[in-house]
């Protein structure tokens, strides 16, 4: 049985590079101070590419956890422009806290949903 992959790609800022395969759901989502992800069903894994920071970030989840199942697991990726940027995860997150991406840098938080809220369990910033 063959998998339906559902994408769109692009190279440009603007460009909605989402895509659904095997498990697994990439969205890109805009820049915005406050930010709240839609998760979807049936995806055991969720990459939410976050387009270039320009500003300190919150992302509050509590009101589209529903959308998971128990051990889902929400990858963050995130690019910081010429200025150091910081991201809060708020409502829905358990040991909500902050990730600092230096300048033109980027960071990759990884979560995992236990039932209740997502819990942060790696924070990376890479080059």
């Amino acid at each position: 049985m063959a998998t339906a992959i559902v994408s769109t790609v692009g190279n440009g800022a603007s460009d909605n590079n989402t895509y659904a395969v095997k498990g697994r759901k990439s969205v890109s989502q805009v820049y915005a101070a406050t930010s709240i992800p839609l998760f979807a069903t049936g995806a055991a894994l969720q990459i939410f590419n976050y387009a270039q920071l320009t500003g300190a970030m919150t992302i509050n989840a509590a009101t589209t956890l529903a959308n998971l199942t128990q051990w889902d697991e929400v990858l963050f990726v995130f690019e910081a422009d010429g200025t150091q940027r910081i991201v809060t995860f708020g409502t829905g997150f358990k040991a909500s806290g902050t990730v600092t991406i230096p300048a033109d840098k980027g960071a990759r938080c990884r979560g995992i949903y236990d039932g209740t809220s997502i819990c942060i369990y790696a924070r990376e910033i890479y080059a």
